[in-house]
């Protein structure tokens, strides 16, 4: 039988986790308009008759878009082209004039930016004036980071630039699991950012930007879990994310498939063989909703595209509208509806 003590954590886990969704939700619907909620609708559609048809119509433009700022990084993570230092494409900053040549095309239609593909973003030095940018535009921002910049400089600057929700990945409550994946990563420094910022906006009086704590659940941080929760309570996290782990080369297992199936994307299959869980549909949702673009500004299908080896176009000299209707994404579009095993960044996604 369930203690009072035990049902009451547990109904107050559920209660905060409720408020802050609430939270961010009414943030997000404030910066709807009527444009970009008939553009979202027109998307939805068209994905679903394209589903009937079996051919790629698309009626609105991107509704969510995620830029990269730069494809550095401090850390050396194992499952990341940016910690492998493996990239076959260009390496850089995203300059703030094609970012802002950007903002000013989408913002009548873009309704999430997500600044963040590959890399660390608070390495680039004009990262907060990009996400003042474009929430000054009526987008609503948000990013992904390590958290090992958040200093009192950069958390002054995080509060005043209007960012709405900041992602923190981070894989393990010790510092000898947590650097285990976070290689080079020191967990002491990722815990004092986030006590600062915490501290810094309630002085502030401010809800934003929502805090989220991402775990990816490794066969090396699993027995960690229950302990997690705590752990994030007493940082007073908004939001605790248990996240599977892409892995690239799953077929023959990997220490990183956590033993608890029910966080991982693969299964085995005999002899030392693995799968992945779900098998893909002919559809995906991603290819309708929005893009993905790299530093310098070519625009990729989705963020499983980590080396750009499938260019829509260049925002450099096209636009995003221009690019999200030519006829290299009609054909990759029809090939997902046709047979999406037969694309090489599909075969290890599970959307």
């Amino acid at each position: 039988m369930v203690s009072f003590g035990v049902a009451s954590s547990r109904l107050n886990a559920v209660f905060s986790e409720v408020k802050n969704k609430w939270i961010t939700g009414l943030a997000f619907f404030r910066y709807l308009t009527l444009q970009k909620v008939i553009n979202y609708l027109l998307l939805r559609s068209s994905f679903h008759l394209s589903q009937l048809l079996q051919k790629p119509l698309v009626w609105g433009k991107p509704t969510t878009l995620s830029i990269e700022p730069t494809t550095s990084c401090n850390l050396r993570c194992p499952e990341c082209p940016s910690g492998l230092r493996s990239f076959t494409r260009p390496t850089g900053m995203l300059q703030e004039q094609l970012f802002e040549r950007v903002i000013d095309q989408v913002k009548g239609h873009l309704s999430w930016l997500h600044l963040y593909f590959q890399g660390e973003p608070f390495l680039n030095p004009r990262f907060m004036e990009m996400v003042n940018y474009a929430d000054s535009k009526g987008i609503f921002t948000s990013t992904s980071t390590n958290a090992h910049y958040l200093g009192e400089k950069q958390v002054t600057e995080v509060l005043k630039s209007g960012l709405k929700q900041l992602i923190v990945s981070m894989d393990g409550i010790t510092q000898e699991v947590y650097e285990q994946y976070r290689v080079g990563g020191n967990l002491e420094k990722v815990q004092e950012g986030l006590k600062l910022l915490v501290s810094e906006r309630g002085k502030a009086k401010q809800n934003f930007p929502r805090i989220v704590l991402q775990f990816l659940v490794t066969g090396q941080n699993e027995h960690q879990l229950h302990a997690l929760k705590s752990w994030a309570k007493e940082m007073e996290v908004d939001e605790l994310q248990l996240k599977t782990t892409q892995i690239y080369d799953f077929e023959s297992g990997s220490d990183l498939i956590p033993s608890d199936l029910g966080y991982s994307r693969y299964i085995p299959v005999g002899q030392g063989k693995w799968a992945l869980k779900k098998k893909p549909e002919n559809k995906c949702w991603r290819m309708w909703q929005g893009a993905v673009a790299t530093w310098d500004g070519k625009v990729v299908p989705c963020c499983f595209d980590k080396d750009a080896s499938h260019v829509m176009g260049e925002l450099k000299n096209q636009s995003l509208a221009a690019i999200w209707g030519s006829i290299s994404y009609f054909n990759f579009r029809k090939q997902l509806l046709a047979d999406r095993t037969q694309i090489e960044i599909c075969r290890n996604c599970t959307e």
